[in-house]
């Protein structure tokens, strides 16, 4: 299971480009996972949110398959690096994720609930696991916020907002492959920040070519209800793509920094002639001055959106590694006492590998 190592040559530091008082962010390393890797009869792909478990030493890497190269699943790694250099990367185990009675999850295209899982975490308060997955609105299959085990097995599940639920019957809610992408718990634990990748469908056409959006963050208490809910603004998608071709932008992963601050990963698609492009972006979000909007209504005219001041983007990174960066976390302390801060790719199960990018985040105190 010990796969390609990839060390990158690239030691400059990333600066923060809106503020000078603002934290600094220094890649250590790159490496890869082989995009025909298997692991316990499934195919390694697809992995779209993650956390540390620093009781284990390891790290649990979800995988948003519906089903097509393995069960719904989470899978256990080690990454091994220091504040020099990225060394092994493996895959140790694969760990089924569960229905209620130890039921699977359905296939994409078969009756019951599609796990599209995006995002997992550790519960900071008890040892025990929180995903959330998109669902399906073809085939009326719910978005869902649920808690399991480290087994994977079922243990409870929060009601999932109403006003950004899937709502089959009414041009209202959320999209398809645009819900609940990015979750973090606050930073002291006591509630659950949740990220839509896209617009709702009562606030706008999705952010694309040339045109941005709002998508919303919500702060949920620990029985789901929602405590506050703030409009972010999408970036347009430039350059755009070839003509007519697919295009979008979205959140895809967030991390509590504060009690009202996040990082927030932006990455945005386009579609050219020959191949499928990708820009990422990382941004320091605050949200203290942001309108608190109306859960359950299109987001009105004239709100106040959170404030983002961008730490990181694709020309940042070493040339060819702008890829689908879906899962990020905060890694163990690095030995000259500074945080470790790691971010992964989501290959979509295609040709390309899974990408591990390691930074520097410097001392907890430029973090406040």
């Amino acid at each position: 299971m010990y796969l390609t190592r990839c060390i990158s040559t690239l030691a400059a530091i990333l600066m923060l480009t809106a503020c000078s008082a603002s934290p600094t962010l220094r890649l250590i390393g790159t490496g890869q996972l082989a995009s025909d890797l298997r692991v316990d009869d499934t195919r390694v792909g697809g992995l779209s949110g993650m956390d540390y478990d620093a009781a284990r030493d390891e790290w649990l890497l979800i995988s948003d398959d519906r089903g097509i190269h393995g069960p719904a699943r989470f899978y256990r790694a080690r990454i091994a690096y220091d504040v020099r250099s990225v060394g092994a990367i493996a895959i140790t185990g694969m760990q089924p994720v569960t229905q209620a009675g130890g039921a699977p999850y359905a296939r994409r295209g078969e009756p019951g609930q599609v796990a599209d899982l995006e995002t997992l975490r550790i519960d900071p308060l008890e040892r025990s696991l929180w995903y959330a997955g998109e669902g399906d609105r073809a085939a009326r299959s719910p978005m869902l916020i649920r808690r399991a085990g480290m087994d994977g097995a079922l243990l409870g599940e929060l009601p999932f907002p109403a006003g950004l639920q899937i709502q089959p019957d009414s041009l209202a809610g959320g999209r398809t492959n645009a819900g609940p992408e990015g979750m973090s718990f606050s930073v002291d634990g006591k509630h659950l920040w949740m990220a839509m990748e896209g617009a709702l469908l009562q606030d706008a056409p999705p952010a694309g070519s040339g045109k941005g959006a709002l998508t919303r963050i919500s702060l949920l208490d620990r029985q789901g209800a929602v405590l506050a809910q703030y409009a972010y603004p999408l970036n347009p998608v430039l350059p755009p793509g070839r003509p007519s071709g697919y295009s979008d932008n979205g959140i895809s992963e967030i991390l509590a920094i504060g009690p009202r601050r996040l990082l927030v990963i932006e990455r945005a698609g386009r579609q050219m002639e020959h191949a499928f492009e990708f820009d990422v972006r990382l941004y320091d979000v605050d949200l203290r001055d942001a309108t608190v909007i109306d859960a359950n209504a299109p987001i009105a005219a004239g709100v106040r959106p959170v404030v983002k001041r961008q730490l990181l983007a694709s020309a940042q990174l070493p040339p060819g590694w702008s890829d689908n960066y879906e899962a990020m976390v905060w890694g163990p302390k690095l030995a000259n006492g500074h945080r470790s801060l790691v971010i992964v790719s989501d290959n979509n199960f295609r040709d390309g590998p899974t990408r591990v990018l390691v930074f520097d985040a410097g001392p907890d105190a430029s973090w406040q």
